[in-house]
């Protein structure tokens, strides 16, 4: 098997960014790394879940279309962690292009995050029957915390996506409805972060909350939104 197997969904990409990612990886790759990029038409999970059906690693590495790797030694510093063998993610470090501003998202959303391949094998790999447009991070975050843990990877990816943390437009309230009705009605209070949908909803109950019902009860993640330019 190869080591890493690098993962590129690709929905209505920025060309300009997509090319300097792609060029980068093609530059920084070791032997034994592949690069596999994937059509993000069918949905997130289901990107992922195709890419990593045609992958053959035992690091399953996924990068978003818009996140640009700060340091030539990024992707062997995203497959040190699973030397330990109880890691089973490893999340890398995001710059955020707008505000400057760096963090480690958590749980892990996908922007630059690594997989061990024998674990995403033991969950069924991402939910792509409930989750369409976000929320198969901490659904497959929950699942894989049963058998391993996380590492934060002291390496940095500049996320260029305007205006990611000013969307507050009614669209994004009622796509992070959707996406937080699905998550409650399946994993209820075993999600830390449960109260804060339930207080979204008291606050918005015509948007946000209308969608978290409605994907509650079908369990099913499937809103998209009208001004959305996708960032897979």
């Amino acid at each position: 098997m190869k080591k890493v197997s690098i993962i590129i969904p690709i929905y209505k990409p920025d060309k300009r960014i997509l090319i300097k990612l792609i060029n980068y990886l093609n530059k920084n790759k070791k032997r034994g790394c592949e690069i596999i990029k994937i059509d993000g038409r069918g949905g997130t999970a289901n990107a992922f879940n195709r890419g990593i059906k045609h992958s053959k690693g035992e690091i399953v590495l996924i990068v978003h279309q818009d996140c640009i790797p700060k340091e030539k030694d990024f992707i062997k510093k995203m497959i040190k962690p699973f030397e330990d063998k109880e890691v089973v993610i490893a999340t890398a470090k995001i710059k955020d292009y707008d505000t400057g501003k760096e963090y480690y998202p958590f749980p892990p959303d996908v922007k630059a995050t690594a997989y061990r391949r024998s674990a995403l094998n033991k969950v069924g790999g991402f939910d792509s029957k409930t989750y369409f447009t976000g929320g198969e991070d901490v659904d497959i975050w929950l699942k894989l915390m049963r058998f391993g843990k996380l590492a934060n990877v002291n390496t940095t990816v500049e996320h260029i996506h305007p205006n990611y943390f000013g969307n507050k437009t009614i669209e994004k309230r009622r796509q992070n409805g959707s996406i937080n009705g699905c998550l409650f009605r399946i994993w209820g209070v075993k999600n830390p972060f449960w109260w804060k949908p339930l207080i979204m909803c008291c606050i918005y109950p015509f948007d946000y909350g209308r969608e978290f019902c409605k994907a509650f009860l079908t369990k099913k993640q499937s809103y998209r939104r009208k001004d959305e330019v996708p960032s897979l």
